[in-house]
């Protein structure tokens, strides 16, 4: 009887195989590095330290020793710094690195621990040594005494008991630290050889690993690996919609049944495709049979047959319904079309006239340098008409000029400007008001008359204004604000003057609601009127507003220049902080310079 080969038993036995081996080398390899960290451990936790221990009481018994002979030999007193550090030595180091040793000796051997006690017999009588001399010279007066001064002296003396004994201590050590040494090298020698038993180890196991391996890989690709490749070579063709030209050779394993099943799968498609390619014809009247009874998808193909067919008919008379209701929408729209192309260009080149008008009421540049000497208007409105205007004239020898920014912009800050020039002309023109802060309290009073007559409710209408009356036999200047201030730029400070915090018009107002200023001018003095939409465009790196603080520091920069070149600083700076951004509101800078 033939054994069926199936794949679960192609890859058991190979894995089995190599994990059999594996396993082998695991154990081996952990069964060396276990030796090896045993003797390493040796090494770091015993010997290494012992030596270290070791080398250091051997350096501190000859620092005893050299400490010792300058406390008989030189003349000193009880707190110099050899006798001190003498004491702290015998006191504290030695003592505690002889206890460190001591709890290490539990790990040495027998004729270790037997050299290390003779070294603390030794050590013992040097300790007694260097007690007799500090005993013999306490303090500095006992080096007086002739007796203790040559006791002492004898000891220390060079080849005396002192270096005797030193000299015996020292012995010990190097003895014992030989010793020590040898051990270290006889536990490293035994590390190498295991790891040189591992390398072995793993060397010959590890070839053999590779070789089982090599022939589990073939016995993989020859029974597993290429049918499957074939097979998923057929598949990719069947999901890109080609269906194969040649087949796998069907084997006696699970490949087998499923090439098996794979070709009675591309057979029931391949019948499907030409179904489907006669319904696309438009030939509803094919045949078709599905594979069984179960068979979901061939039902559903002569389900789809019959509904295409009827809705096909359906298709055409709608498509013949919306196909004249489309002809009759496109030429409304068209119509529409042309109508609102029409209404936008009237509405554009109403609003550009009304420009020109707007410009009629400003005063030329002209005028305004006759007037105002070393003056300028840096003027830019956000669109076509301007909700800011400025206002220049003279009246009985003193110069009267305005910054005024109107609510809103566009159209409708066009309307309150024409409001606001006309209210300026007849209070200062006509009723020859030219104190600014009587001026705007008749401002107020014909604004609110104009905008809010015959209201029930308050409506937010109005204009923020700086009005200034500049005298030029005195150079002295009256300002009165409404909600605009006054920058005045001497040397390189820059004054503020306040103003009120009300607007033109925007409500009913007592008298003296507006509070004046007279400033005294001086020579070089420069004067800035301005509305609020310099300082409130978004732009720079962050997107965030220019602020009043940067556009201070502006001015300040750009007083000692000329006129235009002033407006054309204030133009460039504007133009890098607004970058991308878009304009928010009028811009409306006034400046004179005396």
């Amino acid at each position: 009887m033939r054994i069926r080969m199936t794949i679960g038993r192609r890859i058991g036995i190979g894995f089995g195989l190599f994990i059999f081996f594996a396993l082998v080398v695991v154990l081996l390899t952990n069964s060396t590095i276990e030796r090896s960290r045993e003797i390493n451990a040796q090494i770091n936790n015993v010997y290494g330290p012992s030596v270290d221990a070791l080398v250091r009481l051997r350096n501190l018994v000859v620092n005893a020793r050299t400490l010792t002979k300058h406390w008989a030999l030189v003349e000193s007193i009880p707190d110099a710094p050899e006798k001190t550090a003498l004491t702290k030595l015998s006191t504290h180091d030695l003592p505690g690195l002889i206890d460190r040793i001591d709890t290490l000796q539990a790990w040495w051997g027998r004729d270790e621990v037997a050299s290390m006690g003779r070294a603390f017999q030794d050590m013992s009588v040097l300790f007694a040594l260097q007690d007799s001399v500090k005993h013999m010279l306490p303090s500095f007066e006992s080096y007086k005494n002739p007796v203790a001064y040559f006791n002492a002296r004898d000891i220390a003396e060079e080849g005396g008991a002192l270096d005797r004994q030193t000299d015996k201590v020292l012995a010990d050590l190097d003895e014992l630290l030989d010793q020590q040494g040898r051990k270290r090298e006889n536990l490293r020698e035994g590390m190498i050889h295991s790891f040189n038993s591992l390398r072995f180890i793993v060397l010959y196991l590890g070839l053999a690993l590779v070789v089982v391996g090599s022939v589990g890989a073939v016995i993989i690709v020859r029974g597993i690996v290429r049918p499957v490749s074939s097979l998923r070579g057929i598949l990719l063709q069947l999901g890109r919609g080609v269906f194969p030209r040649k087949w796998i050779k069907v084997g006696n394993d699970e490949i087998g049944d499923m090439s098996k099943a794979l070709g009675q799968l591309v057979d029931g498609l391949k019948r499907t495709t030409d179904f489907s390619h006669a319904l696309a014809a438009g030939n509803f009247q094919a045949e078709y049979q599905p594979l069984s009874e179960e068979d979901v998808l061939g039902h559903a193909l002569l389900m789809m047959r019959k509904e295409l067919g009827e809705r096909e008919r359906i298709l055409e008379e709608k498509v013949r319904e919306r196909t004249e209701e489309m002809v009759r929408q496109k030429d409304e729209v068209e119509r529409q079309s042309r109508k609102v192309v029409e209404l936008y260009k009237n509405v554009t080149d109403s609003i550009r006239y009304a420009k020109r008008l707007q410009e009629s009421i400003l005063p030329p540049e002209a005028r305004i340098r006759t007037l105002l000497p070393n003056s300028f208007v840096y003027y830019r409105p956000k669109d076509i008409v301007s909700g800011d205007f400025y206002w220049v004239e003279e009246v009985a020898g003193s110069m009267v000029f305005a910054a005024v920014d109107c609510t809103g912009h566009g159209v409708p800050g066009a309307f309150m400007s024409l409001v606001g020039h006309n209210a300026l002309n007849q209070v200062v023109l006509e009723r020859g008001v030219t104190t600014p802060a009587d001026a705007l309290e008749q401002l107020n009073r014909i604004a609110f008359d104009t905008l809010h007559k015959d209201r029930d409710q308050y409506v937010r209408d109005g204009m923020d204004m700086a009005l200034c009356t500049y005298h030029p036999a005195t150079m002295l200047l009256e300002f009165a604000g409404a909600n605009c201030p006054l920058y005045l730029v001497r040397g390189t400070e820059l004054l503020q003057v306040a103003a009120n915090k009300m607007p033109v018009g925007g409500f009913a107002q007592q008298e003296g609601s507006f509070q004046g200023h007279t400033l005294q001018l001086q020579p070089g003095d420069a004067v800035y009127v301005f509305s609020d939409g310099y300082a409130d465009q978004f732009g720079g790196p962050k997107g965030k507003k220019f602020r009043y603080r940067q556009f201070r520091e502006l001015l300040l920069r750009i007083t000692p220049e000329a006129p235009d070149r002033k407006k054309a600083l204030l133009h460039q700076a504007f133009l890098e902080w607004k970058g991308t951004q878009e304009q928010v509101d009028d811009i409306l800078v006034l400046g004179i310079q005396v």
